[in-house]
């Protein structure tokens, strides 16, 4: 497929651009970034990034919902323990609790299936914006150009799909000024080879979560397998390992601070080039409200998981997740704030209005930009909030999730399959249904229902449009003195005559039809019947939102590269395939401290205190205190080293990036970033904005002299 880079404009603007800033499409190299890149240290060619269809860096990549990479010739891949956590979460019993104590296969035989797992390599990447340019004319309704962006999307993903293997992915950039059609391998054989304990991989915990200095070994290895033809294949014995078209050897030279470093990874969205008013919203009323419910929200697990050990177990995957969510949200609108970002986006387009008011021809054009934004971010604050909750309460209670999926589904099967309605195309209900057993091994219907309940309540009293009348009218009929007694009682009925917590009715109904769907008798498929239509008018209002958004963003982009030369000459991430460079770099967060860039062995043994988050097993506590911990050591640091930190620009969905050395060998893996750079996701601040990462010195200490993982050294080529 042919790619192009970006114009002129943009790649001059990329001569002014901080070093460390940025997280740049894989089209995006520039003769100036290459300079810059090469100014910092950086050794390979950095045109061996992307060549598509070819041996380059990116073909050692991975896209497993967050990021890893090959590090092996036969499709070992390293991410992070967190992501992988949910496989070993799946494999777990209060009897085999791998959770806590890690995984290790000895050998090939003995690697398992990681269930609901799946990996994809990017193998094009094209532009198509000018399929889109030709049907999105001036003047749309907002719901029309949301349809045709979506009828275009379907049609370019079913064409590149006809390959066997393929998927594929439509991306809007700056708002959708710029579409392109991103093309993947994808493996569906996933199996867990290595995962160390929880004591290791997740030291600290949510205290040191987001925090300098670190000490955690947030490592995994998974491998991908296909079949003996080399195409993707379900599980089964007779699988082999993929052979990737490049994977990462492990570096030998030892990383110093000033080193340059890249990764490669997916991060999930980013906000710079929001508006003024959508980052009032997100100040005043998004990330307050979603603050106060995950708190409760967090309780409310906390206090289900008491129960057992199998419940805590069933549990501790969405808890993980929310601990993270909570903390990250916390961050963001402290960072926000400090930064008065908000006051600073008014001031910009403040000069933006006096730029477009100053030229007739500019007031023609976009006279009206500001005043339109201003009224479409007000009409997203109104619905934004019900989002939030109905996506929790779906997400959250599990059977009210089946019964809407498998409800709609019954519709949706019988149109064809690019008439559908975004995530029911075959392919989407295959991977539903791949991941329907994991969902099913971790469903605690006490947990269900207590979830079911608090979202139910809260989702009522916030709606205020009236969107969701059906469903207040079903609460309604139930028995009871107040609200709070007729949803215990509407939801007892439910749960008292289900089958949906039964994995074989759930299978059976996937493949029945709406009138089967209907016989079954089934309560709460029977309320998903009723209920669907407030459900699809929140999500017409929004989908009328975003597609008003479509056509006032590009907008806003074009007028903003205009005024201001120095505007980012990036988009925003979307879960994309990006790269972003910079070095090993300390910061100082206040005044008077100052951070290495480094920590060590000796770090991770005095936070030991025998309590989690901070409880080494005995494994360990002997490893740390034999000849093993000397042979490790770094001599410039004295010790093993355990994470360090680096200047690339980072955000979610990067968890599990590689991180290379000026050579592109694998230095290390990413997994978070540190506590002042949350706002980052809306402005970028090269003096404190740091991603933290565990060193491979690391994975190679826990692996020999803690779990002994033989097998996995001698692929990585570091036998002892």
């Amino acid at each position: 497929m042919r790619t192009k880079i970006f114009c002129l404009p943009v790649l001059l603007a990329a001569l002014a651009l901080p070093a460390a800033e940025g997280m740049f499409p894989m089209n995006g190299m520039t003769p100036a970034i290459a300079a810059d890149m090469k100014a910092l240290g950086c050794r390979f060619d950095p045109a061996d990034l992307w060549r598509p269809g070819q041996k380059c860096l990116a073909m050692a990549v991975v896209n497993l919902g967050a990021t890893g990479s090959f590090v092996s010739a036969d499709g070992l891949i390293i991410t992070n323990h967190h992501v992988a956590f949910g496989a070993v979460q799946s494999l777990s019993s209060p009897e085999r609790n791998y959770i806590r104590d890690g995984f290790l296969a000895a050998g090939r035989e003995q690697e398992v299936p990681a269930p609901g797992y799946s990996v994809r390599v990017m193998t094009g990447f094209e532009n198509v914006t000018q399929r889109f340019r030709s049907a999105l004319r001036p003047g749309l309704a907002a719901e029309k150009r949301r349809f045709l962006v979506e009828k275009i999307s379907k049609q370019l993903v079913a064409a590149g799909e006809r390959t066997p293997g393929n998927e594929c992915a439509v991306a809007a950039f700056y708002g959708g000024l710029e579409f392109y059609l991103a093309t993947y391998f994808k493996v569906r054989d996933m199996r867990v080879v290595y995962v160390p304990a929880r004591s290791v991989g997740e030291y600290g915990g949510e205290v040191d979560n987001w925090m300098w200095p670190r000490h955690t070994g947030d490592f995994s290895f998974l491998r991908a397998y296909v079949g003996k033809d080399g195409r993707p294949a379900d599980y089964s014995r007779d699988n082999v390992p993929f052979r990737p078209l490049h994977f990462f050897p492990i570096a030998r030279t030892p990383l110093r601070e000033g080193d340059f470093t890249l990764i490669l990874g997916y991060p999930g969205t980013t906000k710079r080039w929001h508006t003024a008013a959508e980052v009032a919203n997100e100040v005043q009323a998004v990330y307050p409200q979603r603050i106060a419910l995950l708190e409760r929200y967090i309780g409310l697990l906390e206090k289900a998981s008491q129960a057992d050990d199998g419940v805590r177990i069933k549990n501790a995957g969405v808890l993980k997740g929310l601990y993270n969510s909570i903390k990250n949200n916390r961050g963001l609108l402290a960072g926000l704030e400090r930064e008065a970002v908000l006051e600073q986006r008014l001031r910009i387009e403040s000069e933006l209005a006096a730029w477009i008011d100053a030229a007739p021809g500019r007031k023609k054009k976009y006279g009206r930009l500001l005043a339109d934004i201003g009224r479409l971010a007000a009409e997203e604050r109104e619905v934004a909030g019900l989002g939030t909750i109905s996506g929790w309460l779906t997400r959250g209670c599990r059977l009210l999730d089946w019964a809407l999926t498998l409800n709609k589904w019954g519709q949706e099967k019988t149109k064809k399959d690019l008439e559908r309605e975004p995530g029911f195309l075959d392919r989407d209900m295959a991977n539903r249904m791949a991941r329907l057993p994991i969902s099913q091994r971790n469903l605690d219907l006490a947990s269900d229902k207590a979830v079911f309940a608090f979202f139910l309540e809260q989702l009522l009293a916030a709606d205020n449009p009236g969107i969701f009348a059906r469903l207040r009218n079903e609460v309604e009929r139930a028995p009871g003195r107040d609200r709070g007694e007729k949803i215990a009682a509407f939801i007892a009925a439910l749960y008292q005559g289900t089958r949906l917590g039964v994995l074989k009715f759930k299978e059976e109904m996937f493949a029945a039809d709406a009138k089967a769907m209907a016989a079954s008798g089934d309560p709460f498929l029977a309320l998903a019947a009723r209920i669907q239509p407030d459900f699809a008018a929140l999500d017409r209002r929004r989908s009328a939102i975003a597609g008003g958004w479509l056509a006032l963003k590009p907008l806003y982009v074009e007028a903003m590269r205009q005024a201001r030369p120095q505007a980012l000459p990036y988009p925003d991430a979307n879960r994309t395939l990006r790269f972003s460079y910079g070095r090993v770099e300390g910061y100082a967060p206040r005044d008077a401290v100052r951070y290495a860039p480094f920590t060590t062995l000796a770090g991770v043994l005095a936070k030991h205190s025998g309590e989690a988050p901070f409880n080494l097993n005995p494994a360990y506590i002997a490893a740390a205190g034999g000849d093993g911990r000397r042979l490790h050591a770094d001599p410039g640091l004295g010790d093993v080293p355990v994470n360090f930190l680096t200047s690339n620009d980072s955000t979610g969905g990067n968890s599990g990036s590689p991180v290379l050395n000026a050579d592109g060998e694998l230095v290390g893996v990413l997994f978070d970033g540190n506590y002042e750079s949350l706002g980052s996701d809306f402005l970028y601040h090269p003096a404190v904005n740091r991603s933290i990462h565990v060193d491979m010195r690391y994975v190679r200490f826990v692996a020999d002299q803690v779990d002994q993982a033989a097998a996995v050294l001698r692929e990585l080529g570091l036998e002892r």
